[in-house]
Parts: C-alpha cells; sequence; structure tokens
C-alpha cells in the first residue's frame, strides 16, 4: 500500500482546491462569451469537457490521497470514493452522450452536492473538535444542500444562467477546500507547537 507524507496530502488538497476554483473561473468566462447561438453551443461543449475533466482529476485525486491513509482509514472513506468515482464516471457518460444539456449537467451537479452536504451534516454528528467547528461543518453541509436546491431550480432555465450556477458551485468547492486545508495545517501546527 503507498503511504503519502503528511506534505504530500496537502499539496494534493491544495491541487484539488485550486483546480475547482480555476474550473468556476472558466466557467464564469465561458458564460460571458456565450454571445450568440454559436458561442452558447460551443460555450457548452467547452464547460462540459472542463467539468467532466476536473471531476475525473477530483476522483483520482481522492483515490490517491485515500490509498496514502492506509487500509484502516481508507475503509472509512468509502462513501466518499463511492460518491466521487460515480461522479467522475456520471461526467464520462454526460460528455460522451449527444443527448446531454445543461439541464442534466446542473441535475448531476445537485445530487453529487446533495450527496457531499449529506456527508457533511455526519460528518458534523460525530465532530470531535469544538462546538464552534462544528457548527462551521454544519454551516458547510447546509451551504451545500442550498447549492443542490439551486442547481435543480437553474436546470430548467437558459444555458448562461445555469452555467452562472454550476460556475458558482465550482467556486464554492474550490474554496472550501482551500479553507479546509489551511483549517487543518493551522489545527495540526497547534498540536505540535511547543510547550511553553
Amino acid at each position: 500500500m503507498i503511504r503519502l507524507k503528511e506534505a504530500t496530502r496537502v499539496w494534493l488538497m491544495i491541487m484539488h482546491g485550486v483546480a475547482m476554483v480555476a474550473l468556476g473561473l472558466e466557467l464564469f468566462y465561458i458564460r460571458a462569451a456565450m454571445t450568440n447561438r454559436f458561442y452558447v453551443v460551443f460555450g457548452f461543449a467547452l464547460a462540459m469537457l472542463l467539468v467532466a475533466a476536473s471531476l475525473l482529476f477530483i476522483a483520482v485525486l481522492d483515490w490517491i490521497c485515500a490509498a496514502g491513509l492506509g487500509s484502516q482509514q481508507a475503509s472509512k472513506l468509502r462513501w466518499l470514493l463511492i460518491v466521487s468515482t460515480v461522479a467522475a464516471a456520471s461526467s464520462v457518460f454526460l460528455l460522451l452522450d449527444a443527448r446531454s444539456t445543461v439541464r442534466l449537467l446542473c441535475y448531476f451537479l445537485a445530487l453529487y452536492s446533495l450527496l457531499l452536504g449529506v456527508g457533511k451534516v455526519f460528518l458534523a454528528r460525530y465532530w470531535k473538535g469544538t462546538p464552534g467547528d462544528q457548527v462551521g461543518v454544519y454551516i458547510l453541509a447546509g451551504l451545500s444542500v442550498a447549492f443542490s436546491a439551486l442547481l435543480v431550480l437553474v436546470a430548467g432555465q437558459d444555458e448562461r444562467t445555469a452555467l452562472a450556477v454550476v460556475a458558482g458551485y465550482s467556486l464554492f468547492v474550490g474554496l472550501l477546500m482551500l479553507f479546509s486545508t489551511y483549517y487543518l495545517q493551522q489545527q495540526m501546527a497547534k498540536t505540535i507547537a511547543p510547550l511553553p
């Protein structure tokens, strides 16, 4: 089994966060460029390609991180790994299926967001940190569920509106990953800090 050093795991989490922030910014740019029907079709195809590539990248990073934790710890993450793998496989399906639409992409991302939000609720229920941190995890779970509802609401809207919400969700996930990495680093620094 592969054993990752903590620094490697941190860099993988940072890459995940940066990739999602970059995806969100790219999707906002594509949305802004959708000025006529040709650009809408081309922009949607490019957006689908970027979303599929980012979900595949995230699934690979999740599996690398889980493998680096060891089999005992990785077994605790089995539901995250299943959701991540199904998301990656579904994104490839959406990319290869000619009938894919923004509506399908929104529904798919809404389900993904809902499942991650439910996972955060379970994480918060079993939180062993401070009560303030537990409330923070509940807030993040609520935001994930809110994005899920918002994605369902805009699924029937035009491509530009739906793409704006997808871009916003990507930014949210990327910033969440970067802040989580920062928080975990701060917690590690507190536990390692020398005693006075």
